[in-house]
């Protein structure tokens, strides 16, 4: 009975998931059709606006299968560079390092990063964006380069399909981000009841090689031809979770590390996760980065705050229709015109409550709570 019960759950699970994306399917050609993504795209332009696109990972069909990082980070090749080829014609693709918004230009203006800096950047996404000359920012956690399985989501979800193989994506997702909330030491106590004897996890090298970060080679190799890297902090801590000094630590001694590794000065930085404060932004400035990013989606104008710039997350869903091939119209939608619509909404907030607090952060669990109704 109970094996009943759990294949049923994953029926309608499985249903409702392609219900749900049927639903947003359908909502992108109505946005299309009324024309209401050209209005947003002539905004962005001419109101000189850049949007920032966030990739995690790139990777072809058999590495998607053996890799334990969960789908809302994962973006497959072939679409990825479907992607690149329509950016490069028909958008002005920016440096994160230099670009300065607040001009009107004929086209618009995307810049692109990278987290975590996973060895398939390297393999996969560099020729792309070599094809194509495409600008793009990675950033890396120096004490973790050249690492197997370095961070915990990864082995959070090896833990959990060995203890449950009918676990969905979706509850892997929810553990995580219910995970995310704790210190480093919580953490690995909540994620230690998972733990099983190691005959019975995920066997084989390549299965978990799949998951390493790139090397210092891949990183200079990349640097030397144009490709410029940030700072991610030293080993991915969420910020907003360790004491003052650790923050302080992670932040300085990354950017000495990628200093004197690559003998050029490093001033742009990435939050973990996304989560900040007013105390690591100050934190963040002092010790010397200039530009920053966050994970809430909008748009970089001149009046944003430059260590805290709205980026657009990418992964697979966001960018392909119902045949599974990239699809433009979805693009447009979960980037450019969320990017957009996040924006107005900021400018009526502002406008109707001009002595209103701003809120001093916004995290990736703070946009998990709340209910996206394009996608019901």
């Amino acid at each position: 009975m109970e094996d009943g019960s759990t294949g049923y759950l994953q029926t309608m699970h499985v249903a409702t998931r392609y219900l749900r994306f049927m639903a947003r399917c359908a909502w992108v050609c109505v946005l299309a059709w009324t024309g209401s993504l050209r209005r947003a795209k002539r905004h962005l332009r001419e109101s000189g606006s850049i949007v920032t696109l966030t990739f995690h990972r790139v990777l072809d069909d058999a590495a998607r299968q053996s890799t334990n990082s969960l789908p809302g980070i994962i973006i497959r090749e072939r679409t990825f560079q479907e992607l690149i080829r329509y950016l490069a014609g028909c958008c002005e693709l920016v440096d994160f390092s230099d670009a300065k918004p607040g001009v009107a230009v004929g086209k618009v203006r995307l810049a692109l990063t990278f987290d975590d800096g996973w060895s398939d950047n390297f393999s996969t996404a560099f020729p792309i964006l070599c094809a194509y000359n495409v600008p793009a920012e990675i950033f890396v956690c120096p004490q973790v380069v050249d690492t197997v399985m370095p961070f915990w989501p990864e082995r959070a979800s090896l833990l959990l399909r060995a203890a449950r193989p009918d676990i969905t994506d979706r509850q892997i997702a929810e553990q995580v981000e219910s995970l995310k909330r704790l210190g480093p030491a919580e953490r690995e106590q909540s994620m230690e009841r998972w733990r099983l004897e190691p005959q019975k996890q995920r066997s084989g090298d390549n299965a978990l090689d799949v998951d390493r970060t790139l090397s210092w080679d891949q990183i200079m190799e990349m640097d030397q031809a144009g490709i410029c890297f940030g700072s991610h902090t030293d080993s991915h801590q969420i910020l907003t979770t360790i004491p003052p000094d650790l923050v302080r630590e992670e932040v300085e001694h990354s950017k000495a590390t990628l200093e004197r590794t690559l003998g050029k000065t490093c001033r742009v930085f990435a939050y973990p996760n996304g989560d900040w404060s007013p105390e690591t932004r100050e934190m963040v400035a002092q010790a010397g980065f200039t530009r920053a990013a966050v994970t809430t989606s909008g748009v970089w104008t001149s009046a944003s705050d430059p260590l805290a710039l709205p980026r657009s997350n990418v992964s697979e869903s966001d960018a392909v229709g119902i045949s599974g091939r990239f699809w433009p119209a979805m693009f447009e939608y979960t980037t450019l015109w969320k990017a957009y619509r996040a924006a107005t909404r900021t400018v009526r907030s502002v406008s109707v409550y001009p002595n209103a607090a701003r809120p001093s952060s916004v995290t990736k669990s703070d946009l998990s709570n709340s209910p996206d109704l394009s996608k019901a």
